[in-house]
């Protein structure tokens, strides 16, 4: 196992390709970062590429997990999303499950890495063991494993019942 540890100087100039797109200040393949809290791994966030910019960073194929105040495991994946402001905005194919069965799906999703909140304001669907929900726009908070929803739409089947 290798670990890179990376010190960059800010650049002040943004440089572009012959396309006009911005070329990043640097780039990573099979990039991890962990966050460590009170001397324990909170989360791990991985990425197969990261292209870091003037002011953020992108992200293709996005696995993150996480631990909650129950001990309980989640993992969110993405194919890609940008970490801006210590917000991950989760762009696209989003989905969250934790081992205890809960599940969301949905897309143009952000996390606050300080507050801990996972939200948008797009359409999703929520699974917890036998019942199913759609709403238009989310809070959810994953320390307490909370959600606030609009609109929503709940389907419950009693276990045993079909």
């Amino acid at each position: 196992m290798m670990l890179f540890l990376i010190i960059k100087e800010p650049y002040t100039i943004n440089i572009v390709d012959q396309n006009g797109n911005l070329v990043p200040d640097i780039e990573l393949f099979n990039a991890q970062n962990y966050q460590i809290k009170e001397g324990t791994i909170e989360s791990i966030v991985h990425a197969d590429r990261v292209a870091r910019y003037k002011d953020f960073d992108k992200l293709y194929v996005i696995n993150a997990g996480h631990k909650t105040k129950e001990g309980l495991h989640g993992t969110l994946i993405s194919d890609e999303g940008t970490l801006q402001d210590n917000v991950m905005h989760f762009q696209t194919n989003s989905h969250y499950a934790r081992e205890d069965g809960v599940a969301l799906d949905g897309e143009d999703i952000f996390y606050d890495l300080k507050k801990e909140i996972l939200s948008s304001e797009k359409p999703f669907d929520f699974t917890q063991k036998q019942s199913r929900s759609h709403g238009l726009s989310f809070v959810y908070q994953m320390k307490e494993g909370t959600i606030s929803a609009t609109n929503i739409h709940s389907f419950i089947q009693q276990l045993g019942k079909k």
